[in-house]
């Protein structure tokens, strides 16, 4: 099951933006599949919260149990999601599962604009600002909807989600477009025009 635990693994990292140890932690009873949901127990600051999955991750996820059921592997509420034959069926380490993504990205050639290979926790930053340019894409207001990521992502609040929202240039060209529409009218002088403001 090598092969298709870490594409699920990479799944659920880039579609929820869950952190390493959340993945690591999660069971099959995690996974209700009738309503497409993960419940993510007791992780950082002692918070539980209930995860309403894309349509590619719960489908990899079904794939995924059909692949174990057809294997005759463990599928029972309490095994782990990630199982690992050769840890006896329990869980992966977060060393292991870090060293199978970082060789999948190395073997595809997957790196960062600085050349180097993606970390982990790079995945949940990227689930956060995508989020936020789908919001600027809608029309929605970001603002409004930030706490709904910062429970969604397990923050204890909205500044912790800031740190994952760095202005990138995708963002910044958002805001600006978002911000001419809006507000361009009223911006009739230049900085250099006599009795402007300085």
């Amino acid at each position: 099951m090598h092969r298709e635990v870490f594409r699920l693994a990479i799944v659920l990292l880039y579609t929820t933006g869950l952190r390493r140890g959340e993945l690591l932690r999660l069971t099959v009873g995690d996974y209700e599949p009738y309503e497409h949901t993960l419940v993510v127990r007791e992780s950082k600051f002692h918070k539980s919260r209930l995860l309403p999955l894309s349509s590619d991750g719960y489908h990899e996820l079904d794939a995924y149990l059909q692949a174990r059921r057809a294997r005759e592997l463990p599928t029972s509420p309490e095994t782990p999601l990630l199982w690992n034959r050769n840890r006896g069926g329990n869980g992966y380490t977060g060393t292991g599962i870090w060293m199978g993504i970082r060789a999948l990205f190395r073997t595809a050639g997957i790196r960062t604009a600085a050349g180097r290979l993606p970390r982990v926790h790079d995945l949940r930053h990227n689930f956060g600002v995508q989020a936020l340019l789908r919001w600027y894409r809608a029309g929605v207001d970001v603002q409004a909807k930030l706490p709904f990521l910062a429970a969604y992502m397990g923050h204890v609040s909205v500044i912790s989600t800031e740190y994952y929202l760095h202005f990138i240039e995708e963002i910044a060209a958002c805001a600006s477009e978002r911000f001419a529409k809006h507000c361009g009218g009223l911006i009739v002088g230049h900085c250099g025009d006599a009795g402007g403001a300085s």
